[in-house]
């Protein structure tokens, strides 16, 4: 989708002239909505970037990688081949006193930021209670305490999670009280140590099934306790996956959400899971997100409402896909497009039952990846093919904790919002997803994956194509095989046992 300024754009005049300070700006989302407001809200000010010093490298070198991303920034550089000296980098750390900002970065910020978007959070569903009370929740904080000190502040973005309140049936666009107040758990972890704080780990963040979704509640009511002093809203997406259009179809940088479960399938390494096959599979594009951040953030810096708004950005219920097509429509795409580094047949199925996947996994994936192993030994090769199913086996227990939920949005802001817009902001900062066709983008996800993250050639896919035909012909013969010696074994068996009896039974005679 190829999308410009305009005169008719509400969006696009809010944001003109404006500033903005965005946190988690070399992530997956942060890339994605920097290269939106760089092209389709091209007369902004200045885009400030929150990043750390790491691995021995400057604020400055760490923003000047993410602009070398791969196709990432092509038509922001084709429209505006000077749009870099609209980016500064910010030195600061999410977790430090005051975002650990310099004197003189914290007053170009207080004096000039307008809009801010914050969506830095680790994303890791099993990181330690402490760390990800540290960044979701204290880094909530400081970010806050930013903006209630900055002279021109419009409107505060909060990201959140449309899973921070997953163990509620049906998920409104409002604030539930989380299972602490947010004053409570950062005094817990400034005392108690690390070994207790695992130990009770299970207990604090009941009924949340993992510390993401537990700090990420908890920080949504940060916001809410500000709101009266701040113009906040607050956008929860679901599962965010590889782009529907823009800045074109299938881009993505990680291996988070769906996408290693994708990949995974594609190689042959897996074959079940637990999941419910009617459940909502509520992956939602990150164009989707952005542009619903874009335009929520339009919406409260405009003064159409003075309250603080949550949206759920997630699928539409009249256009819902569900974990039984999607397990469909990756069985189908990955005999269209098989992968180059295929290990086995690509077959995948969900299960209602943990003792049926755990007798498929130990069957059809276990057991091929010791005999593979078994072979590499034999070719002095290191062996790997184990080590992928362990860590498989525990990136796909987490997973599981969303494909056997079902649960229910509403999303009465999101429509809402959607008729605020006028027919050229609908276009250009497209959210709604009702006219999503739910295969092609599947078939689109897997064919970013393969040029962006596994680097394959899609040119040479009729060649492994016809690897995949000989590793099915080589399952088929193995199969064929198989089945004949059982057949001739128990015909054996059968056979043997009726010759001696007739011997005893003679004998007994005699």
């Amino acid at each position: 989708m190829e999308t410009y300024s305009n005169n008719q754009s509400q969006i696009h005049s809010f944001f003109k002239d404006k500033s903005i300070f965005v946190t988690g700006g070399t992530g997956f989302l942060g890339k994605i909505l920097i290269e939106k407001l760089l092209r389709s809200c091209s007369d902004l000010k200045h885009i400030y970037v929150l990043v750390r010093f790491k691995k021995g490298k400057q604020p400055h070198e760490r923003l000047d990688e993410l602009f070398k991303t791969p196709l990432l920034f092509d038509k922001v550089s084709e429209l505006n081949p000077n749009f870099r000296e609209k980016i500064i980098a910010v030195e600061g750390d999410l977790t430090a006193d005051f975002l650990g900002l310099s004197e003189e970065n914290k007053k170009i910020l207080q004096e000039n930021v307008n809009i801010i978007f914050h969506s830095a959070a680790t994303v890791r569903f099993d990181e330690p209670l402490r760390v990800a009370v540290n960044i979701n929740v204290i880094g909530t904080k400081k970010v806050i305490e930013l903006s209630k000190s900055l002279k021109n502040l419009q409107v505060y973005v909060h990201v959140s999670t449309a899973y921070a309140n997953c163990d509620k049936k049906y998920v409104t666009e409002e604030i539930f009280k989380p299972p602490v107040m947010p004053d409570k758990i950062i005094e817990a972890c400034n005392w108690v140590n690390d070994d207790l704080l695992d130990l009770l780990n299970e207990k604090i963040i009941h009924p949340k099934p993992n510390t993401y979704t537990y700090t990420k509640a908890i920080a949504e009511y940060l916001v809410f306790q500000e709101s009266s002093k701040l113009p906040c809203v607050i956008v929860r997406p679901s599962i965010v996956g590889a782009s529907w259009l823009e800045p074109f179809p299938g881009w993505l940088d990680n291996y988070n959400g769906p996408t290693g479960l994708y990949i995974a399938h594609n190689m042959g390494v897996l074959h079940c899971m637990v999941g419910k096959k009617e459940a909502a599979a509520d992956i939602i594009p990150v164009d989707v997100v952005i542009n619903m951040m874009l335009a929520s953030a339009w919406f409260r810096g405009s003064g159409k409402t003075e309250k603080l708004n949550i949206f759920n950005c997630t699928s539409d219920r009249t256009n819902r896909v569900t974990w039984d097509m999607i397990q469909n429509y990756c069985n189908k795409i990955s005999v269209k497009y098989p992968a180059k580094n295929m290990f086995y047949l690509p077959y995948f199925r969900f299960t209602r039952y943990p003792l049926v996947r755990n007798i498929v996994c130990f069957i059809e994936q276990l057991i091929p990846a010791y005999l593979a192993d078994f072979l590499l030994k034999i070719l002095k090769r290191r062996p790997i093919f184990v080590k992928i199913q362990k860590k498989l086996k525990n990136a796909i227990s987490v997973l599981e904790t969303f494909t056997k939920m079902h649960l229910e949005f509403s999303t009465d802001n999101y429509l809402m919002l959607l008729k605020e817009m006028n027919n050229d902001d609908s276009k250009n900062f497209k959210f709604d997803t009702r006219d999503l066709k739910w295969e092609n983008y599947t078939e689109e996800y897997f064919l970013g994956i393969k040029k962006f993250l596994l680097k394959e050639d899609i040119a040479k896919v009729n060649e492994y194509r016809q690897k995949y035909y000989r590793i099915k012909l080589m399952r088929n013969m193995l199969r064929y095989v198989t089945y004949l010696l059982v057949v001739t074994l128990v015909y054996c068996k059968s056979t043997g046992f009726n010759y001696f009896s007739n011997i005893n039974l003679v004998r007994s005679d005699f």
